[in-house]
């Protein structure tokens, strides 16, 4: 019965992350149109303006669907659908007029945000994105609600129309204003406003799916409520305040993250500005380069923790609520082992084949900078994976606060590494690829110390980091040597990339089984495992 639980725990948690995986794919497809359309200098400002974006969201109504999800899972698995819909109710109320509030805000001061952080030009796309917050915060409690019941369908179908329209939208909107005023300075600033104009479309039409779902949802809501044998109501208060004090954690932590991109931001501005004498322009491509070269790269298999850290909260809600320790030790080693398996052959696939990747993603707009950044920070990719679902762990085991102060610690170590290292060295963007794989990786082992504390648990070392990690060097390796070979004979990155990236995973699944790495056991209970088990039998890599 365990196997089938934490095999729907698994899959669905694979539903989200292909997902996740789609929707960066279609970020990847059209931020190239996008860049060739507004420039790097107005991906400049589009990433400054989405990072003001991020923090604004983020201490609104970004933790709504995680903090939903756990209230809602938890009164579900006691039987208290009564109760359950009056959570959902109440925080929806409380989202949306935080949301609305924090949408104003971020619009009616939006000059006064932009010039705070040195990038005036900034100032339209923000103001484009505001009303996104919004948007969310009647979003993201739809998505919880649903996530609560176990299902990330709604939340997974809705993340791809809205990245479609988001694409679609962008591109559109960046081509008219960059035309409408390319005889005025401003240009490259309406490009990016185009940009994030695509963002508030893509959310909306998400909202309107999620919306669309729910009514046909509300008839078996309807009657599992009325099933309700409890008799427990909770009063009005209480609901309120289990959802601020679930809530509010979970936006302190992920806050903190994101106002380490914003200080981040703004430390990097103001020493290369006046330490190194570099004007706006010059900066803001350098910060391209950073946030939409590197860190939006390898944020891309990151996605997939993040999918996995969403599952996991509701998983493990109800089994810490029923005492189930083993239950609970057995879905976090599923969930740790199935994410280094994926993140420690991205890091290499990324770090190897950086130049390759970019250069066919951006063409001739590319420079050396993004390939050397990427393959220097290739390791983020694990960091911030482990990171992201060690969060999701404590979350969901009621250790609410340790993200927010684990957090915390990372990030003032990291602002001191920045000023630091901004200040001797000319070449910021390489010490804040640096600084950023600090945070993650102090926040890992924060968080280990604190869940092998609470559980008396201990993560198994050699087969969940230690083998995938050398499979994926050598595959790494292999890969890296295969498109170099083709491409001195071809002179073609798109020819070239393809055949070595097909080999890289041939030859990784191969060195997973063939070291055992991965049991037939433990294949079988991943998402879609019988179908690749009996691939794997039929090709005779496993017998």
């Amino acid at each position: 019965m365990e196997n089938k639980k934490k095999s729907g725990f698994l899959m669905q948690g694979g539903i989200l992350a292909a997902a996740g995986l789609l929707t960066r794919f279609i970020g990847m497809l059209y931020r190239i149109p996008l860049e060739r359309t507004v420039g790097r200098e107005g991906m400049g400002y589009y990433s400054n303006a989405y990072e003001i974006y991020n923090i604004a969201l983020l201490v609104s109504c970004y933790s709504v669907p995680v903090a939903v999800s756990k209230l809602i899972a938890d009164k579900d698995g006691k039987g208290e659908y009564q109760n359950s819909a009056r959570y959902f109710k109440y925080a929806m109320m409380l989202s949306s007029c935080i949301g609305l509030v924090v949408s104003l805000i971020v619009f009616i001061f939006a000059d006064k945000i932009a010039n705070a952080f040195e990038y005036p030009s900034s100032v339209i796309p923000l103001r484009v994105l505001a009303p996104t917050i919004f948007v969310f915060s009647l979003m993201g409690v739809i998505r919880g609600f649903f996530q609560g019941k176990r299902t990330m369908v709604p939340t997974a179908v809705s993340q791809i129309i809205e990245q479609i329209f988001n694409a679609v939208v962008s591109v559109v909107a960046a081509t008219y204003l960059v035309n409408a005023f390319k005889d005025t300075q401003e240009a490259a600033a309406y490009g990016a406003a185009g940009g994030t104009a695509g963002t508030l479309a893509g959310a909306f039409c998400g909202l309107v799916f999620l919306t669309i779902v729910f009514i046909l949802y509300r008839k078996n809501n309807k009657q599992l409520v009325l099933e309700d044998a409890t008799g427990k109501r909770d009063e009005t208060k209480t609901i309120l305040k289990a959802i601020i004090l679930t809530m509010l954690p979970i936006i302190l932590s992920q806050t903190i993250y994101q106002i380490s991109g914003i200080i981040d931001s703004y430390m990097f501005s103001n020493i290369m500005s006046k330490q190194w004498n570099y004007d706006e322009s010059s900066r803001a491509i350098f910060w391209d380069a950073y946030s939409n070269r590197y860190k939006w790269m390898y944020n891309v298999p990151v996605a997939i923790a993040s999918a996995f850290g969403v599952t996991i909260v509701p998983a493990l809600s109800v089994s810490y609520g029923k005492r189930d320790f083993e239950a609970i030790k057995t879905k976090i080693a599923s969930a740790v082992k199935l994410n280094m398996l994926i993140a420690f052959p991205s890091a290499m696939g990324l770090g190897f084949l950086s130049q390759p990747i970019l250069m066919l993603m951006f063409g001739h707009a590319e420079d050396n900078l993004g390939p050397q950044l990427l393959s220097l920070g290739c390791m983020a990719v694990v960091f911030f994976a482990l990171s992201t679902l060690t969060n999701g762990v404590l979350q969901g085991i009621n250790m609410m606060r340790k993200p927010v102060t684990h957090s915390l610690i990372a990030l003032i170590i990291h602002i001191i590494a920045v000023y630091v290292g901004l200040n001797i060295f000319e070449n910021g963007v390489h010490v804040m690829v640096i600084c950023n794989m600090l945070y993650g990786l102090l926040v890992c082992i924060m968080n280990w110390i604190s869940i092998g504390k609470r559980l008396n648990y201990k993560q198994e070392i050699k087969r969940t980091f230690i083998l995938p990690a050398i499979c994926a060097l050598v595959m790494g390796v292999l890969a890296d040597l295969e498109f170099e070979i083709i491409y001195s004979y071809t002179a073609s990155y798109a020819v070239a990339i393809l055949p070595a990236v097909v080999t890289a995973v041939i030859v990784y699944v191969v060195l997973i089984i063939m070291t055992k790495t991965v049991t037939e056991q433990e294949l079988l209970a991943m998402p879609k495992g019988r179908s690749l088990v009996k691939l794997l039998k039929k090709i005779r890599v496993l017998r």
